[in-house]
Parts: C-alpha cells; structure tokens; sequence
C-alpha cells in the first residue's frame, strides 16, 4: 500500500484521555506535556485550578510510520511509564479499507515506597508495582469535518486494593472528533468498564467523559478540556476513576504537543 492511497484519520496521538490510531511521522520525536487540575467544586480553590493536581510528560518517536515507542513519567502514584503503538492497516481513499486499525500497549511501574506493594502473603516483590495496558483502536474518517473512533480495552494490575475482588479489567472506548476550521477541533471521549458489577458501589470505577477543544499549529497541538478522571495513564484512568458523572465531579485539563522532525 503506498502513501497516496491511504489518509489520516484526523486525529492526533492523543485525544484528552485516550489514544489514538495515529503515531507520529517516521523518525519524529513527539514532547508531550498532559495536566489534570482539581475536580471543580467552588471559588475557594478557585474551582479547582488551586487543588492537588496531576500531571505527566512522556517522549514518543516515530520509528516506521506504523511503529512508535514511548516513555513518560505521571506524578500522581509515581508511575514511570514504557508504551508502543503500530497501526495494523490504514484507512484508504479508494475502494479496500474502510478502517484504520492500531495496537497500543503500556507497561506502568510505580515508584512508591515498597511497603505499598505487600501481597496477601505479606510478601513484596518488584512486579507487584507493575501494571498494564492493551487497547484496539478502530477509526475511520468520516468526512473531511468528522472521525470517529471504537476500542476495546484490557487493564491488569499484578496487585491492587483487596476491595476490587480482581486483577483484569475489560472496557471500551470511544472518541469523536469535529473538524470546524483548518486548525480548531471539537473533541468528544468516554470510557467505560464492562466487568466491574461486583464491585462494592463506592469503590467501583466510574465511566470518564471528556469534552474539549483542540487547536494544532504546525508542529504544536494544543487542548483544553473538562474531564471526570484525574489520572493520565490508562489503565489508572479507567479503574481508579471515582469521579461520578451525576454529581458533575468534572475537573479542567490540558494536553500540550511539540513535535520534532529528525529526517
């Protein structure tokens, strides 16, 4: 398949909370920087922007244009992160593909002190800080305005909190995106668990709706956001989200992206 038969789906690596089919160019390096404030509540914490807040900044380079490998470190849990990204097929402008296809997986170690990690046996051992992600994305472009993208999503947690009564947490994922002038965009993102029914109420993960604006300059992507998770990696936005959508635990974001070319 060569380049002229294939389009992008007009989305960027990331979109709020999730990822996206899309990579950076082959032999690019992408410096991304994702900010969560307080859940916002009153003036006091000037609704939020004043709370304890999260953030984490990674690195992605764009190995082939199907191939992409990642690190990243997120404050909260001091998580230090590894990724990879390959887009299996593309969507194409002529009669064949209708979809794009990509993988994504994440590899997440905590950096916290040691006794957090103790298992039933009163035991620790170094994979008990690891926690893990896999997702498949499938998007297509609508129209030269509209993409839209599914996924399927598996978390798994070598130890987590007695309470959840399970390691593995299944999901899906959806995320739209309305192209409304060259460079602005509208941004629409949810999350939800299927398998946590069990799950004590106030304990049990909370779907994530994300809502946001997007504006891209060149080689700078920009976006600003409302969102229910304060996490930033995957696997914690889905199972340790709390926020609840019907008491409007919404908190402001932003993700920033400089982009540089090596060719």
């Amino acid at each position: 398949m060569n380049r002229e038969s294939e389009i992008d789906v007009e989305v960027n690596g990331v979109a709020i909370n999730n990822q996206t089919v899309e990579n950076p160019l082959r032999k690019s390096l992408d410096f991304m920087i994702q900010h969560r404030f307080g859940v916002i509540k009153d003036e006091k914490d000037m609704f939020g922007l004043f709370a304890p807040s999260n953030i984490r900044m990674g690195l992605t380079y764009g190995i082939t244009k199907d191939l992409s490998v990642g690190i990243g470190a997120t404050k909260n849990r001091y998580l230090f992160d590894l990724q990879g990204k390959y887009i299996i097929f593309r969507q194409t402008k002529k009669k064949g593909t209708p979809v794009t296809a990509t993988y994504y997986v994440d590899v997440a170690k905590s950096a916290q002190e040691d006794d957090n990690f103790i298992n039933s046996e009163g035991e620790f051992k170094t994979a008990n800080k690891l926690s893990y992600f896999h997702e498949l994305m499938i998007a297509r472009k609508i129209n030269s305005k509209i993409s839209l993208q599914l996924a399927g999503t598996y978390s798994y947690f070598n130890i987590i909190d007695s309470v959840y009564g399970q390691h593995e947490f299944y999901g899906v994922s959806f995320v739209g995106k309305y192209k409304f002038s060259p460079q602005s965009s509208l941004l629409v993102d949810f999350d939800y668990l299927l398998n946590v029914s069990d799950i004590p109420e106030d304990t049990r993960p909370q779907p994530n709706l994300g809502i946001g604006y997007e504006v891209s300059t060149g080689s700078h992507q920009f976006q600003i956001f409302i969102c229910l998770a304060d996490g930033i990696i995957n696997q914690e936005n889905r199972v340790f989200n709390h926020n609840k959508l019907s008491e409007q635990d919404f908190l402001l974001g932003f993700n920033i992206t400089r982009e540089w070319g090596f060719k």
